[in-house]
């Protein structure tokens, strides 16, 4: 009876990593044709750091830490002057509201080395309705009136005033009658009148 012929041990080793190594080389065919596509493909836009708002901010708010956040963006999605730097905007103050995740730039803050006129200055204004104040845009040109309660009449204490900020609004303000606190730029001198009739009156504008 004829006998099987044994395969050698080796043999059959040999022919495992014959096999196993085409199963590399093709893997390793793969790897290089991802790669030269790859190589090939063009890169994707260029991107910037931009500053945004983590929540709605209303103006005349005080930027903290907690406000901000940093995210890249397309550079060319990036607004002209957008900050990438969230330590540069603590401690500034808002000149309008701010929406949600809005990327910030420099005009979004107050400055009272921008802006202000030789001779003017930024002069506080309260106004007795916390709900006229709401209606005010950074720009707005209004004169200021001064109510008398006692004599019940009104008298203009500051023409063609420029607002600056847009105040900051809440149900306290209105609740306890304090009104709302408002900066226009007006001259130094007219800032002394509003000042001084702030003391006995009260404030409210007209827009021009």
């Amino acid at each position: 009876m004829p006998q099987k012929s044994r395969r050698h041990p080796l043999r059959s080793l040999a022919r495992a990593a014959s096999w196993h190594r085409r199963k590399l080389a093709v893997v390793a065919a793969l790897g290089a044709v991802l790669t030269g596509i790859a190589a090939a493909a063009p890169e994707g836009p260029p991107t910037v750091e931009v500053v945004r708002a983590k929540r709605q901010l209303a103006g005349g708010a005080v930027i903290s830490p907690g406000d901000l956040s940093v995210e890249r963006v397309v550079a060319a999605d990036a607004p002209e002057g957008a900050v990438s730097d969230p330590g540069a905007l603590v401690g500034q103050t808002l000149a309008a509201p701010i929406a949600r995740r809005q990327v910030l730039t420099g005009l979004a803050f107050i400055s009272t080395r921008v802006g202000v006129a030789h001779g003017h200055v930024l002069a506080p204004l309260r106004l007795a309705d916390a709900e006229l104040a709401t209606l005010l845009q950074p720009g707005d040109v209004v004169d200021v009136l001064a109510a008398d309660p006692e004599s019940e009449k009104a008298v203009v204490v500051a023409r063609a005033a420029r607002v600056v900020t847009v105040p900051r609004f809440d149900d306290e303000a209105s609740a306890d009658g304090s009104g709302a606190l408002v900066l226009v730029d007006v001259d130094s001198s007219t800032a002394r009148v509003i000042a001084r009739a702030a003391v006995s009156g009260t404030l409210t504008v007209i827009w021009r």
